[in-house]
This record gives structure tokens, C-alpha cells and sequence, in this order.
């Protein structure tokens, strides 16, 4: 896949990492439970998967550093790059106090840096979902 981004736009996404890097779980979206209703199931989960998100979470990030000057990148990364963008969208979302669907109608993108960020992640992501479909 061509990636036509300019200078700043990759130095955006470069930044993703130490965004993502020094926030908590978002206000809860980061963390999943599977087991919500029963804490010893969920003790047991977490003893199985330990730490293996969290090094999915690293591994996509360093995939993104890896390859966000390349000008074109395959399919493997795209999808690493999507789940970064995602990730730090929800962060900024949580940050932003967003908790419901439909927020982009209500919001003025220039209201912030954050709200402006959380737009422009979600045109890249799109754009990405557009390249990736068939």
C-alpha cells in the first residue's frame, strides 16, 4: 500500500507511541474483561494472558515507529497502524470526556488540539479502512 503522507502527518503518527505510552486504560476502553461478572474467572483469565495485549499493544507501536517514514507499507503493518490509531483515538476520547456515539456532529474540531487530533485520526483511519476494503 502507497502511503502518501506528508511531514507533518507522519510526525503525528510517530507521536502516537509516547501519547499512548503515558496514558492509563482510557478511563476503562483499554482494558477488557472477559469475564466482567466474576472476579475469580477473571483472575484465572488474567493469570493465562498475563501480559500478551499490552506486548501486542508494543508490538504495533514499534511496528508504526518502524514504518511511518516508508512510502509504502504491506498489509501487516497497515493493520498495526489501524489498531495504534485506535487505540490513542480512544484515549483522546476518554480525555475528552466522550462517552457516546454521534459526538462528531456535536463537536466544533477547533475546540482543541485534542478534538482536532481525535478528527484527523479518524480521517487517517478511515482512509486506511478505505485502502484495506475490498
Amino acid at each position: 500500500m502507497r502511503v502518501r503522507l506528508d511531514a507533518d502527518a507522519r510526525a503525528v503518527l510517530a507521536a502516537l507511541p509516547d501519547l499512548l505510552g503515558g496514558s492509563d486504560d482510557a478511563g476503562g476502553r483499554l482494558s477488557y474483561r472477559a469475564h466482567p461478572g466474576d472476579e475469580e474467572a477473571e483472575a484465572r483469565y488474567r493469570d493465562l494472558v498475563g501480559d500478551s495485549l499490552d506486548d501486542l499493544r508494543g508490538e504495533d507501536r514499534s511496528t508504526l515507529l518502524r514504518s511511518v517514514g516508508e512510502g509504502t507499507i504491506g498489509l501487516e503493518e497497515a493493520e498495526a497502524w489501524m489498531r495504534v490509531i485506535g487505540e490513542a483515538r480512544l484515549v483522546l476520547a476518554a480525555r475528552l470526556g466522550i462517552e457516546h456515539d454521534g459526538w462528531e456532529t456535536e463537536a466544533d474540531p477547533g475546540q482543541s488540539p485534542e478534538m482536532a487530533l481525535l478528527g484527523y485520526l479518524g480521517y487517517l483511519q478511515d482512509g486506511l479502512v478505505g485502502a484495506l476494503g475490498p
